[in-house]
């Protein structure tokens, strides 16, 4: 009798640490996705994309381990949740670490993202895998699953997280070709902000930054924007992407008190937090026209909106084969699920 009466302390334990300890990650990781972008509490909104999902998967690990802390028998493994459980906050605290503390890692790019950002997106994809996975071995565990039950779980996070993935990849295609509306009037301080792109060999453009400019150009000279300001910092021993995209206008003859230039940020979520404290909040700008490619502009006005600041989106003219199509749409995919759960 005493020993079942341990058995049961043990259980109730076990399972009230374990929801109190993803409690406590799911508010850890609410505060940090603001915390890092400067922003306060009070702009947390639920209903944003990327916070309710945050909550969805907290929610349902927590409703798997109130169900099973109502199970009897003797498929218990005490030692399974609190292993997952700490090792998952283990890994969260690392990757908020990771953006904290300088690494010393090499200088080198992967996937146009410097290897410091690439480690510490590779850190938060394993807290959420590990997410999954407890929620795959919890369920399996209330359903009397006794055999393989580590390979299913495993299998089955990798299933969930190909269904997240999918879901952010149809998310972006059926954005893409949406029209264009300027809903506002010509004469007022209506800016174009050309998003940085890779600068090719001699300070040249690519295909990408130039079609990104073109755009701008001909909203200016439809009248659309009055202003074109172009972001992105540089690589060593190179101009920054926006002096090379300054420089590929100059021929056109546009007034150069009209041409800005931002010379600092390395990111999509940099940019926008430019956009959001230096453009609109002290200069006098009536509207913001974000320029970018069309696969961009899904992540772009997912950011404005986790930002709360109200642009409109324009779409490069660039032409991209079919593979490069499907490519920059996968990466995208990832990019926005990982913006999405992590505010990275």
């Amino acid at each position: 009798m005493r020993a079942k009466k341990k058995i049961i302390s043990s259980k109730s334990f076990t399972i009230s640490f374990a929801i109190i300890l993803t409690l406590a990650d799911l508010l850890f990781l609410i505060f940090i996705k603001y915390h890092d972008q400067d922003l306060p509490l009070s702009d947390f909104r639920l209903m944003y994309i990327g916070n309710l999902l945050d909550f969805i998967f907290s929610a349902i690990l927590i409703l798997a381990l109130l169900i099973y802390s109502f199970q009897k028998g003797k498929n218990y493994k005490p030692g399974v949740i609190l292993t997952y459980t700490i090792l998952t906050s283990i890994i969260l605290i690392l990757a908020v670490l990771s953006t904290r503390i300088d690494l010393h890692l090499p200088n080198i790019y992967i996937l146009d993202h410097p290897l410091r950002k690439v480690v510490t997106g590779i850190l938060f994809s394993i807290y959420q895998f590990l997410v999954f996975l407890q929620i795959m071995l919890i369920w399996q565990l209330i359903f009397g699953a006794k055999e393989l039950i580590f390979l299913r779980a495993f299998i089955n996070s990798f299933a969930l997280t190909f269904i997240l993935l999918s879901i952010s990849f149809f998310y972006i295609h059926f954005n893409l070709g949406l029209k264009e509306k300027f809903p506002f009037k010509k004469n007022q301080t209506n800016v174009a902000v050309v998003l940085g792109a890779a600068v090719w060999s001699h300070n040249s453009v690519s295909p990408s930054l130039a079609s990104r400019v073109d755009k701008a150009v001909e909203l200016y000279k439809k009248g659309i924007v009055n202003k074109i300001q172009f972001t992105g910092g540089n690589a060593p021993g190179e101009l920054s992407e926006a002096e090379v995209a300054r420089d590929y206008v100059k021929p056109q003859g546009i007034n150069p008190n009209n041409l800005w230039l931002e010379k600092e940020t390395n990111s999509t979520l940099e940019q926008v937090k430019f956009i959001k404290d230096s453009l609109l909040a002290k200069k006098k700008v009536n509207h913001i026209v974000i320029v970018s490619d069309g696969y961009h502009l899904t992540r772009v006005k997912e950011i404005c909106k986790f930002f709360h600041i109200k642009t409109y989106v324009s779409a490069s003219g660039l032409d991209l084969s079919v593979e490069h199509k499907l490519y920059y749409r996968l990466r995208e995919s990832v990019a926005l699920t990982v913006f999405w759960l992590f505010a990275l």
